[in-house]
């Protein structure tokens, strides 16, 4: 039986958001503003759908990236499921690094460093290519299982630690890239150490994960709710919907530092067992934040609606995105 303190859990989204400068003519309020600037959104009430935000034309300003101050903490927690993690994650497709290795006129090999490479999903395609990388990691687990995984490759060398803190020779690298990672780098060093890292004529590549509509009335999400409202309680009546593909948008740039050179996206549809989407969910850092039993319950309860509405199965549309800059 779960037994639910929403004001407890109130209190923990405030707590997040200590020490955070959000705008006094923010549309939504702090806890919501924040969680945008991180998360994609299952939800009309918090849109816990993931780690990621699921950018939609128009729905940019200036706070729309910036991290929380306790961004670290946040960051870590992926690090307590490094295993399933692994495991569960939506893989990047091969096509979307061929446009990579295409728009930045890839040497190979090339010179590249790689933020957040988690347990190396998108590390290993590109070492695949002979592209030396150099890739920071700030779980200990996480890079652990990547080193694991890529031992095979003397190409590839893992750095446990905070990409803000650690230090590499200036005007080193052809390429940075960051595969679902960029949104946790404080954003006041994310450009500004990446230009300063880069070689003159070096790119910038975000890849992005994004949650969108299934185009079908999205009938999964809608019923979601009161689940997620349960669990995350909301204290006002903020509407969202998923994005549809065509609505998805760019990581904004810096444009100070940077010129953006392409954006593509790359459609994704996976098919889950209510056990495996919960054990997807199992990853996402507000879930992982839930106290074990809440998020248990909650798991049970999103298995339940699987199992009993839609047969057991949930068909998941992702896209994949492809921001590209060039150093100025």
């Amino acid at each position: 039986m779960c037994h639910l303190d929403h004001s407890e859990a109130r209190a923990e989204w405030r707590d997040l958001a200590v020490g955070e400068n959000i705008t006094q003519n923010s549309k939504i309020s702090p806890p919501q503003n924040l969680l945008r600037q991180i998360f994609p959104v299952e939800m009309t009430h918090l849109k816990t759908y993931g780690d990621t935000v699921a950018l939609k034309k128009g729905d940019l300003n200036e706070n729309q990236h910036r991290p929380m101050t306790n961004i670290r903490k946040l960051g870590s927690t992926f690090d307590r499921e490094a295993a399933l993690y692994h495991s569960i994650r939506p893989r990047y497709p091969e096509v979307l690094f061929d446009a990579l290795e295409r728009v930045t006129h890839l040497p190979r090999p090339a010179q590249l460093l790689e933020i957040g490479p988690g347990t190396g999903q998108a590390t290993i395609t590109l070492a695949n290519r002979d592209h030396h990388i150099t890739a920071i990691e700030i779980g200990p687990a996480l890079a652990e299982m990547a080193r694991r995984e890529l031992r095979t490759f003397s190409n590839v060398d893992i750095i446990t630690g905070a990409f803000e803190d650690i230090n590499l020779p200036p005007h080193s690298f052809d390429l940075i890239f960051a595969a679902t990672s960029f949104h946790w780098i404080k954003p006041g060093i994310a450009f500004h150490k990446s230009r300063y890292l880069l070689k003159p004529d070096g790119h910038l590549a975000i890849i992005h994960t994004h949650h969108i509509s299934d185009e079908k009335g999205d009938l999964f999400y809608h019923a979601s709710q009161p689940i997620y409202q349960k669990y995350f309680p909301r204290s006002t009546n903020t509407k969202a919907q998923l994005p549809t593909a065509t609505e998805l948008q760019s990581w904004k740039i810096d444009e100070k530092l940077f010129e953006q050179i392409h954006f593509e996206t790359f459609p994704l549809t996976i098919h889950y067992t209510a056990n495996e989407y919960a054990k997807l969910l199992n990853t996402y850092s507000p879930n992982l934040r839930l106290p074990a039993n809440k998020r248990e319950c909650f798991l049970r309860e999103i298995e339940e609606l699987i199992n009993g509405r839609f047969e057991g199965i949930l068909e998941k549309y992702f896209s994949l995105s492809l921001t590209v800059a060039k150093r100025q």
